[in-house]
């Protein structure tokens, strides 16, 4: 990694430090990527969960655009099996101004509300727009299954 590239990812790594509410934790693994821990938002089907996000950086960043992975399972239409993330600012909307704290508060507000306008699950989608309902109670019961981790406290 050259050393402007690595001063690029140090300071987006300090503005992410900023985010605080949604953000649990936020670790650099080597010079290329990242883990990031989100909460589920209060108040909807991912609440209590916690999102394991692996962020990569290509080479040519800030030209092209991390990759951003869930690696939990995860019951959400904008969110395939792979964990890849639909996000038009993740393909063509990317610029080298973006940076990865707006991609973070971006994907925290997929947490929120759900975009049925660009899912990468139709099937899911379909099931938002027809039954809502039935999707929030399933993604609340893949949040407790895959996302729910009990704090064991050592005394």
């Amino acid at each position: 990694m050259n050393q402007e590239m690595n001063q690029i990812i140090q300071k987006e790594f300090n503005e992410c430090k900023e985010i605080g509410d949604g953000i649990l934790d936020l670790k650099i693994l080597n010079d290329y990527s990242w883990q990031v821990v989100i909460k589920g938002p209060k108040l909807g089907p991912y609440e209590k969960g916690q999102f394991f996000i692996h962020v990569l950086f290509p080479k040519e960043y800030p030209k092209i655009p991390p990759k951003f992975r869930v690696l939990n399972k995860i019951y959400h239409m904008n969110i395939n099996q792979q964990g890849c993330i639909a996000l038009n600012t993740l393909k063509k909307e990317w610029s080298e101004n973006i940076g990865v704290k707006k991609m973070l508060l971006e994907i925290l507000s997929l947490f929120q509300k759900p975009n049925p306008q660009n899912p990468l699950n139709l099937k899911l989608a379909q099931q938002y727009q027809e039954n809502c309902s039935e999707y929030y109670e399933k993604a609340q019961q893949w949040t407790q299954q895959y996302a729910t981790f009990i704090d064991i406290k050592i005394e």
